[in-house]
C-alpha cells in the first residue's frame, strides 16, 4: 500500500510540473473553453423546458414537469404531420437551392468583365448582410416614391412620371 503512495506523490508533481511549464498554453485555452461553455452547453439548459409546464413567471425551478407529455400533445396534434412535412420541404429547399445559389452567384460575378458594375453587384447582393433587412426595405422604398432618387432618374430618361407612383 505505502508503493502507491509515491506514485501518487510523483503524478501530482508531474501535474504541477506540467501547469507550470505550459501556464500560456492553458491560457490560451480558457476564451475557447469559455466559448464553448457559453454557446454550445449553456444553450443546452433551455431544452429542459420540452419536459416542463414552462411558466416565465415561475421559472425553471418553479415550473412543474411533465415528462414527454408535450411530445405526446404534439404527435395526436392534427397539424403534427403537416408542420413536419413543412421542416423537411423547407431543409430540402435549403439544401437545393440556398447552398448552391451563393456559389453560382461568385461564379457568374467574376465572368463579368467590366470592374466597376462587378463591384456594385458585389456591393448590393452583400448589403443586406451589413444592413438590416427593415433598413434595406426603406431605403429601396425612399428612392422609388414619387420624389425618389429612382424615379427620378427613370422620370429624366422616359418622360413618365407614373411608373413607381402607385397613387397617379
Amino acid at each position: 500500500m505505502k508503493k502507491n503512495i509515491p506514485n501518487a506523490e510523483r503524478l501530482g508533481a508531474r501535474i504541477r510540473r506540467d501547469w507550470i511549464r505550459n501556464r500560456s498554453l492553458y491560457i490560451m485555452v480558457i476564451p475557447v473553453l469559455l466559448f464553448y461553455i457559453l454557446f454550445h452547453y449553456k444553450p443546452m439548459y433551455g431544452t429542459i423546458m420540452a419536459f416542463m409546464d414552462y411558466s416565465p413567471r415561475l421559472g425553471f425551478a418553479g415550473s412543474e414537469w411533465v415528462g414527454f407529455d408535450n411530445f405526446i400533445r404534439f404527435f395526436r396534434s392534427p397539424y403534427c404531420w403537416q408542420v413536419i412535412r413543412n421542416t423537411l420541404i423547407l431543409s430540402v429547399y435549403g439544401i437545393v437551392i440556398c447552398f448552391p445559389a451563393p456559389i453560382i452567384l461568385a461564379l457568374l460575378i467574376n465572368e463579368v468583365k467590366s470592374q466597376g458594375y462587378k463591384k456594385v453587384v458585389q456591393t448590393v447582393t452583400y448589403l443586406p448582410h451589413f444592413i438590416s433587412l427593415v433598413v434595406v426595405t426603406g431605403i429601396i422604398k425612399d428612392f422609388t416614391m414619387s420624389t425618389g432618387l429612382i424615379t427620378d432618374i427613370v422620370v429624366f430618361f422616359w418622360w413618365r412620371e407614373t411608373i413607381f407612383n402607385p397613387e397617379s
